[in-house]
């Protein structure tokens, strides 16, 4: 119950506030918009990653894969090391073929073994 009330918390506090930082952010240019957009964008896919975890885990890898979910991991590195270890199902690898079109070797490059 304690994490339900957290999430409602934290919906409508993000309902209400992300807008008002997210401009606030861009009318102030205190840093690089470009490096500022990156790191929102890696934080939306994190945060996919984490919502979208049971669906994807269902499509997207083989059993025995690596699992969709952790919040520090993004979509794309999920799929790279899941393409990897050669357990994408088909959907899996069309998705990570997509991505790699758009930007070379996406996936790949997505893999962060810090």
């Amino acid at each position: 119950m304690k994490g339900f009330i957290l999430f409602v918390i934290a919906k409508v506090l993000a309902f209400f506030l992300l807008p008002i930082g997210f401009i606030y952010s861009i009318l102030t240019f205190r840093v690089g918009l470009s490096n500022y957009f990156k790191s929102v964008a890696i934080s939306i896919d994190q945060k996919g990653n984490v919502i979208m975890s049971v669906l994807f885990n269902d499509i997207l890898r083989k059993v025995g894969g690596h699992r969709f979910g952790d919040p520090d991991e993004t979509i794309s590195m999920v799929l790279g090391i899941n393409k990897r270890d050669n357990t994408l199902t088909w959907l899996g690898s069309f998705i990570s073929n997509i991505l790699n079109k758009i930007e070379k070797d996406h996936v790949e490059k997505s893999i962060d073994l810090d």
